[in-house]
């Protein structure tokens, strides 16, 4: 499934895996924000120098799904990052695809546990 490949360039140790797995997982005009980016990101580059940034800052780091759902081409995916083999943070991604593609990935810290 696409998500699988899409979080998994998260954890891939070179610039072409990177881009080779985010390749395989989205579509065109790709739209992705994330709760820890400043805004939300537009578009295969911007996505490849934002990852880019996490294995930088996190090398050895990896992002997992480990939990999805799907219904009328829309997605929930719970993900895990992990360094060490130590659980970072856990999120929660919501998707729409097209044909088997990402098109916009949208995620939230943590489950969304009631205060």
């Amino acid at each position: 499934m696409c998500i699988h490949t899409l979080f998994s360039a998260w954890g891939a140790p070179s610039p072409e895996e990177r881009a080779a797995k985010t390749d395989a997982a989205i579509g065109p005009n790709f739209y992705y924000s994330d709760p820890n980016a400043p805004d939300p990101i537009q578009g295969r580059d911007a996505y490849l120098d934002y990852i880019a940034q996490f294995s930088a800052m996190m090398p050895g780091a990896t992002a997992k799904v480990v939990a999805v759902s799907e219904h009328h081409g829309h997605l929930r995916a719970t993900v895990d990052f992990v360094k060490d083999g130590q659980r970072m943070m856990r999120g929660q991604y919501f998707a729409d695809l097209a044909e088997h593609r990402l098109l916009r990935v949208i995620g939230f810290s943590g489950m969304g546990e009631p205060d």
